[in-house]
């Protein structure tokens, strides 16, 4: 029986040491909801680039602007990530919960474009600014955004090998909260605001980016910080 056990133990060392154990598979919830900037297309091909390239697995609730209530919110409990693409969604107080939960636990938010208003009233208020720390103020026109990484932080893990990009509607930015790092700054010209951060909440990595036009999601750079961040986010 001694012999057995100590077999066991030596095969497992070796199993660990030869690095058979699988790393832990990241699961990842989507919320979609901003039709203008056709957040399910752009999302439901960036899901298949995820499963495909990396060991992801993600779950997703599609919606509209406006949305009271969202399918399949429940796998958001067991996710590592939540991915928010949405816009002014009105939910039923119980689903709000589920996404509040997940904050306040301190677990880690991708937000993309229109995620700086993803919600209602008191809601979106503490999302913007106390979660993601970001300080959505409206937009500008439909003028190209030059996208250039911010010169204090080019060595931020988001931003490695991420190069600059045109985006488009650049959106305002109000002052943001002390916690809050400013990763790449948007110019068109006559005005620059910071269009993507960095925030920890309650112990959580936090990332957002005002870009998210549907243009966004076919460039290998904004594609590439988006990876990055769920990376750093899930410190993985």
């Amino acid at each position: 029986m001694l012999k057995e056990m100590i077999t066991a133990a030596v095969v497992g060392l070796l199993i660990f040491v030869g690095g058979s154990v699988d790393a832990k598979e990241l699961k990842i919830h989507v919320i979609s909801g901003s039709k203008e900037y056709k957040s399910q297309e752009s999302l439901t091909e960036f899901i298949k680039y995820l499963e495909k390239e990396h060991d992801i697995v993600c779950t997703a609730s599609w919606a509209s602007d406006g949305a009271s209530e969202l399918d399949d919110l429940e796998s958001l409990k067991s996710s590592d990530l939540l991915i928010m693409f949405a816009r002014r969604m009105k939910l039923v107080d119980n689903q709000m919960q589920l996404i509040r939960d997940h904050w306040e636990a301190g677990k880690p938010i991708v937000g993309i474009r229109t995620a700086g208003h993803a919600f209602q009233s008191d809601d979106n208020e503490h999302f913007d600014r106390k979660v993601l720390g970001g300080h959505y103020s409206g937009h500008y026109g439909n003028e190209p955004v030059k996208v250039t990484n911010a010169a204090n932080t080019v060595n931020h893990p988001v931003l490695k090998g991420v190069g600059p990009y045109t985006s488009a509607k650049l959106y305002k930015c109000g002052d943001l909260p002390k916690s809050t790092t400013v990763l790449q700054i948007g110019d068109i010209g006559k005005a620059k605001h910071p269009i993507t951060i960095v925030n920890e909440y309650k112990g959580g990595r936090m990332f957002f980016t005002a870009a998210g036009v549907p243009s966004d999601f076919e460039n290998k750079d904004f594609r590439h910080m988006l990876v990055n961040a769920i990376y750093w986010t899930t410190e993985n």
